[in-house]
């Protein structure tokens, strides 16, 4: 037939330091040999009586046997070893001693002394982390007015030219042109809001190179190109 709590706790701590050599107790992993002591001034301090004690030493005891649902020190007028107890006051001896452990473990109960840091779950802060600011931060505010221009860039022709002329200021080949605009493709800008480079330098001013350049209108390439992808600048007549 299984235990009750805190019988329970108090058996297995025993068995596990019987048959391991160690404790896992709440605060810390102890010698079974520091386990047994431990146990055995626990069923000493249960036992004494209250008059003898200080007013926080009797209010502690009070605590373990209202705690416990027993009588004070199982009914006992004198003090006697464990050893020499009858079979039912030893086990409302254990009763309370176990019940003294799981009050110091949830912290309901206060231990005093060496050991009392084994008997205490260690509680361990954890970082909440940073509170979020109700401000917008200067990254938020550049994301909210780019999602703005986009959006206006796909219902508004000459705010679609100006994205273009923005996101190409810093192009020196129409490959790289070619993939703004195909960006803005993507992204919903209709294809006819978004001119060409042919188009653009019909108007001698493609924003992609930093110079005026032209057109040879026979090839349909621009003039003086210098290497794959890239182009010379030339004057515009």
């Amino acid at each position: 037939m299984p235990l009750e709590e805190p019988l329970a706790t108090v058996d297995r701590y025993t068995y596990e330091g019987l048959t391991t050599g160690r404790v896992a107790l709440p605060g810390r992993s102890v010698h079974a040999g520091v386990w047994l002591r431990l146990l055995r001034c626990l069923l000493d301090e249960v036992s004494l009586s209250l008059s003898g004690r200080s007013s926080h030493g009797r209010a502690t005891l009070e605590q373990v046997w209202q705690a416990a649902g027993r009588e004070e020190r199982a009914g006992l007028t004198t003090w006697r070893p464990y050893e020499h107890l009858k079979p039912g006051v030893q086990e409302a001896m254990l009763h309370a001693a176990g019940t003294a452990l799981h009050l110091v473990a949830d912290g309901t109960g206060v231990a005093f002394g060496r050991l009392a840091s084994t008997l205490r779950r260690e509680h361990r802060h954890v970082y909440d982390g940073d509170r979020l600011s109700p401000h917008r931060s200067s990254w938020q505010e550049v994301v909210a007015e780019m999602e703005a221009a986009l959006a206006l860039a796909r219902t508004d022709r000459d705010a679609a030219r100006q994205l273009l002329i923005l996101l190409t200021l810093g192009c020196h080949t129409l490959d790289r042109f070619e993939e703004e605009r195909a960006f803005l493709f993507g992204i919903g800008v209709p294809a006819e809001f978004i001119p060409s480079a042919r188009s653009r330098s019909r108007r001698s001013c493609l924003t992609c190179v930093p110079h005026p350049w032209k057109w040879n209108t026979a090839s349909g390439h621009p003039s003086g190109s210098v290497g794959p992808g890239r182009v010379a600048p030339t004057s515009v007549p």
